[in-house]
């Protein structure tokens, strides 16, 4: 753009990237979440924390692909509000990003946590 100085340039393409790796974590710690539950369905209810996903997998006959389903589809719904959000104003979209990647790393925590032979 023309007036833009190489420091803004800079700062918006680092904004981008980070804006960019945020996402990736999140869409891969999801990816390896949805690919235990899969992977451990037979026993998911035993230590399913999330009620919501304990009342989905009931309402589907013990089955996860209600959960897994809706999983995904709102977080592809949050990822496209949070894109629209950092088209207009990038913080209000950074802000739930790092929200958002801490949550994620303690998932990978939890998973890291579980003891061996143990499902989630």
């Amino acid at each position: 753009m023309k007036g833009e100085t190489i420091s803004s340039k800079i700062r918006k393409t680092f904004t981008d990237l980070v804006f960019s790796v945020l996402f990736w974590w999140i869409f891969l710690v999801s990816m390896v979440d949805h690919y235990l539950t899969i992977k451990l369905q037979e026993t998911i209810l035993i230590d399913e924390k999330n009620p919501l996903g304990v009342f989905l997998i009931h309402m589907d006959n013990g089955s996860v692909a209600l959960f897994m389903t809706l999983k995904m589809a709102f977080l592809w719904l949050i990822y496209f509000i949070l894109l629209e959000l950092y088209k207009v104003k990038k913080i209000y979209a950074i802000i739930p990003m790092i929200v958002l990647s801490i949550l994620q790393l303690i998932l990978v925590f939890y998973f890291l946590s579980t003891p061996e032979g143990s499902t989630m």
